[in-house]
């Protein structure tokens, strides 16, 4: 019991998720990601969706701009703007813990086996979420200031525009495991065979 406590809380989490992720809780994860996306986000999103757009949200994006966020919040009214802070500080920051413990538990699931191996890597899609957090925050702040002034500070503009980037990264390496995860299921099975 003394060697749980003094084992750093990461790794405790780690094999948290080790311990209790498997194929069923991984699809009900899937399911309940799924259902979130279908029903919650998309609705949430006509608030300030522009049809035809071709930037719908600034968070899709591969980085930005000062002016592109200026001009995403001049082609919208006042009641988008704030349809657009909600969206980021409540209805996607719900959704950026949901699809973190959706990966978290499909990597633990898939490395299960080769937890020797592997380590902590089954927390990496929690950096996508730390990330996405930062951008949903800051963006949720240019947004507030823009409404009050008109303006916005162009180096919260570029740190969102970073914090965009970085989650889009970290997305690239919880795929880039999830693949690794699957090769080596993959790799296991016929071994036995």
């Amino acid at each position: 019991m003394q060697q749980i406590m003094r084992m750093n809380p990461l790794k405790r989490m780690s094999e948290f998720f080790y311990e209790k992720s498997n194929l069923k809780v991984a699809i009900l994860c899937a399911a309940i990601f799924v259902a979130y996306l279908l029903l919650v986000m998309t609705r949430q999103a006509t608030g300030f969706e522009i049809p035809n757009s071709n930037v719908r949200s600034l968070g899709m994006t591969f980085g930005f701009e000062e002016s592109d966020i200026l001009a995403f919040f001049q082609a919208r009214t006042d009641e988008m703007v704030v349809a657009y802070i909600n969206f980021n500080l409540i209805w996607d920051t719900i959704f950026a813990l949901i699809y973190g413990i959706m990966y978290t538990v499909w990597l633990s699931a898939l490395l299960k086996t080769s937890v020797g191996k592997f380590g902590i890597i089954n927390l990496v899609p929690f950096l996508q979420v730390i990330f996405d957090w930062l951008e949903n925050y800051s963006l949720g702040y240019l947004a507030e200031q823009y409404l009050i002034n008109g303006t916005i500070t162009p180096y919260i503009a570029k740190l969102s525009s970073y914090f965009v980037m970085i989650k889009w990264i970290c997305s690239g390496l919880t795929y880039f495991a999830i693949i690794l995860g699957i090769a080596f299921l993959f790799a296991r099975l016929f071994k036995k065979k």
